[in-house]
């Protein structure tokens, strides 16, 4: 009898013991039905959402070199990059949308940046590598299809262009009736300045579809350009820098040049400035230079003051620049500027310079009317004004670099103030428009380790070939003819 009860005392023990156990296993924290505010905070604060000054892309926007050979420096010699960036966000934009769904009107604010979020990723994925997975890509377990083909990349920009289009007739009812989003620490939830960001990244993309717009009707590129222009009240854009898509730094997520230990040390021969960015500073004798870096060392008593600025050329060799910053004939990143607290500056990652001077560009290419010397004006000024440079000296720079008229040379002076303002900012939108236009010349020298040649793209991540082969290996052949290399010319820019 006592061996009856034993067994029923043990086998109670073991079943309490179980349910325990399943229970412990269950994490506390785990938020299993998130809601829509909750997943956009988680997509705004991922890392590759955003883009960082003083980066790798600002090595290869040639805005900066890096002298010390135990660091990577201009050698464009890159092959590969990961989609993680592009799917990982939107995969996270998908389920965002679902948690609107279910919210019914609260959730239509959520719905209308969902649009916009997927023609963020989408677009930020295809100029990185051409062709990717659009339309099937987002199926995964619900639908069995963990091998999804690969979207042209026309096709791509067709979506990205009509999800903007989308999200800006949506916003605009949300707008008038003052509506909102939470956990939004980019523009406070304000909808209002979500709408300018929409209209102002469909003008970014629409000028990168440049090359295209007079072959390929489907875009509508020309068209679509004057719509926004012609129509503020509808198409409202980013105008003042009040209105910038940027990171705000603070103390808890410090600027990138800070310190951990938070001593500035304001000497760093490492990092030096870019002679592509300093030589046109120093033609244009332009004053932001004067602010963004400091003098060489060996130069500082030159009667001229722009001659006391030198850049480092990229094409060198890692040795040679070393030596001449170890000379003190190179000048360096102006900390007393860039850090004077651990918030630093904002990062901008799409200002109201580079809509003043796509709007430029799309007039000088006779895309819109308009005139250009104005929005040429414009640009410089809110790139200036960023810096804290007086109106007096703005004007009198703007007088010097005259635009010289809807022309090549023109055109030429807008990419190249477009660059100028694009310092340190905006990823690698410099890079992107250099590629697209040659403007300004990039340096290649000894260093390159690309066969002299500055790559156009990335390949696709390694782990395609293992995953996916069939479908990239068919976009391979259909885009390169089977060479997936960074030296290929994608269809954006053919």
């Amino acid at each position: 009898m006592k061996r009856i009860k034993f067994f029923i005392l043990s086998c109670v023990i073991c079943l309490t013991s179980c349910e325990d156990i399943t229970e412990l296993q269950k994490d506390p924290a785990a938020i299993l039905a998130p809601s829509s505010d909750l997943i956009l905070a988680g997509i705004l604060m991922n890392g590759s959402t955003y883009d960082a000054p003083w980066s790798t892309d600002h090595r290869h926007n040639q805005y900066m070199t890096q002298n010390e050979a135990y660091y990577e420096g201009q050698a464009y010699g890159w092959t590969t990059a990961s989609f993680d960036g592009t799917y990982v966000n939107l995969r996270n934009v998908n389920q965002m949308e679902i948690a609107a769904e279910k919210i019914g009107d609260l959730g239509l604010p959520y719905k209308a940046l969902g649009k916009f979020l997927k023609a963020y990723f989408y677009s930020r994925g295809t100029e990185i590598f051409g062709d990717m997975p659009m339309s099937e890509a987002m199926l995964g377990a619900s639908d069995a299809n963990f091998k999804p083909k690969y979207d042209s990349q026309k096709d791509i920009y067709i979506q990205v262009l009509k999800w903007l289009d989308e999200a800006n007739a949506e916003l605009t009812p949300l707008v008038a009736k003052k509506a909102t989003v939470s956990n939004d620490f980019v523009y406070n939830g304000d909808l209002a300045k979500w709408q300018k960001l929409v209209n102002s990244y469909k003008l970014r993309v629409l000028t990168s579809l440049s090359k295209r717009a007079d072959d390929t009707p489907e875009l509508n590129v020309k068209q679509q350009f004057t719509a926004i222009v012609s129509d503020p009240v509808k198409y409202p854009l980013i105008l003042t820098n009040a209105e910038n898509f940027q990171i705000v730094y603070n103390t808890f997520n410090t600027y990138p040049l800070w310190p951990s230990n938070g001593v500035v040390i304001k000497t760093d021969k490492r990092n030096t400035l870019g002679a592509t960015f300093t030589d046109i500073a120093k033609v244009t004798r332009d004053p932001r230079l004067l602010i963004v870096a400091s003098p060489a060392e060996a130069l500082k008593t030159n009667t001229d003051v722009f001659a006391r600025y030198v850049g480092g050329k990229t094409g060198d060799l890692q040795s040679t620049l070393l030596d001449q910053a170890g000379k003190g004939l190179l000048s360096m990143i102006n900390f007393d500027y860039w850090v004077t607290s651990a918030a630093g500056l904002p990062a901008i990652q799409l200002g109201a310079h580079e809509v003043h001077f796509n709007i430029a560009e799309a007039i000088n290419r006779g895309w819109v009317t308009g005139n250009a010397a104005d929005y040429y004006k414009k640009g410089i000024e809110e790139s200036m004004k960023f810096y804290g440079i007086a109106q007096t000296a703005i004007d009198a720079f703007v007088a010097q670099n005259a635009y010289p008229g809807n022309t090549t040379e023109g055109l030429n002076k807008i990419l190249e103030q477009k660059y100028m303002a694009f310092f340190e900012n905006s990823g690698r939108q410099a890079f992107y428009n250099n590629r697209r236009t040659g403007v300004p010349k990039f340096d290649i020298g000894l260093s390159n380790a690309n066969n002299n040649q500055i790559p156009v793209r990335w390949a696709y991540p390694t782990s395609e070939y293992s995953t996916n082969e069939v479908n990239v290996k068919a976009s391979i052949q259909a885009q390169f003819k089977g060479a997936d290399t960074q030296n290929v010319v994608m269809w954006l820019i053919k």
